[in-house]
């Protein structure tokens, strides 16, 4: 229920109200647990077919798509994954609401990349009524690409026009039109179930550990050789030699130490096995 007396509330009382509509947001998402599985699941097959990941939307909706995108090269080394906002790069630093109604626009932008059949078109918008984010979903149908709908509004023109819907139900926010609160929180967890989840599935996990991170730094390359330890079940000494050898490939050490091989091989066996360090290791 919304309550129209913010204003008079303590700061106390509004903490306390905003932990409450978060976790009512969280909650609202597992009546979507079987749309959002078999999204997943279609998102794996693209992504195997050769397929990327496309996130589209404008404002909050769009900066959420960019960033769960950023986050997947440097977490997964994958470049599958890409955000367009409507607006371009100058919408995510600074708010341009009337780009949202450029109709031309979005498919001006998808052009660019090249869209092809293989890829899945994600459309994030909490009204599901943003122009850009529709003409974006139906331009992406006019290339036959498998295109995904996710919104608080049910009943919403994003669900009827994509091929899947992701709908947790929130009704309203607790500052009227806001929709970067609850409506944010739960698009967030969403792309986060489906990038992290289908990057579990494509190889990029072994066990709960990061095996594709890119070393590009001091602390992901601690990370990387912390990793390579636990697996090989090596002292860090050792995991830091085993990296060296291996050139920073943080699976290519891994398979050199479990197959006793040089690099050159545990590249064959990884390109062999399309990088999946669980059918070369066990």
């Amino acid at each position: 229920m919304t309550n129209k007396n913010l204003d008079l509330m303590s700061t106390s009382e509004l903490t306390n109200l905003f932990l409450n509509k978060e976790l009512a947001a969280i909650n609202s998402i597992k009546s979507q647990k079987s749309n959002i599985t078999k999204v997943i699941n279609k998102i794996i097959s693209k992504i195997k077919s050769g397929g990327r990941m496309i996130y589209v939307g404008a404002g909050t909706s769009g900066r959420l798509g960019i960033l769960d995108a950023v986050e997947c090269k440097p977490t997964f080394s994958t470049d599958l994954f890409l955000g367009i906002i409507a607006g371009g790069k100058e919408a995510v630093f600074m708010a341009k609401e009337g780009i949202e109604d450029n109709l031309a626009l979005a498919a001006k932008d998808l052009k660019k990349i090249n869209l092809t059949k293989n890829d899945v078109v994600v459309g994030i918008s909490a009204s599901g009524e943003t122009p850009y984010t529709l003409s974006a979903i139906k331009f992406s149908k006019k290339k036959s690409a498998l295109t995904i709908g996710i919104t608080t509004n049910p009943k919403s023109t994003l669900v009827k026009i994509s091929n899947y819907k992701i709908t947790p139900d929130i009704k309203d926010e607790i500052i009227a039109g806001s929709s970067r609160l609850s409506s944010g929180t739960a698009q967030k967890i969403i792309l986060n179930m489906l990038s992290s989840i289908s990057m579990i599935k494509s190889g990029k996990i072994y066990e709960n550990l990061m095996i594709d991170v890119q070393p590009t730094n001091k602390k992901l390359i601690k990370r990387a050789i912390s990793i390579i330890s636990i697996i090989c079940k090596i002292p860090l000494n050792k995991a830091s030699s085993l990296f060296t050898k291996a050139k920073k490939n943080t699976k290519a050490a891994i398979v050199m130490h479990y197959k006793k091989c040089d690099l050159s091989t545990a590249l064959k066996l990884l390109k062999v096995t399309k990088s999946d360090l669980r059918k070369i290791i066990g």
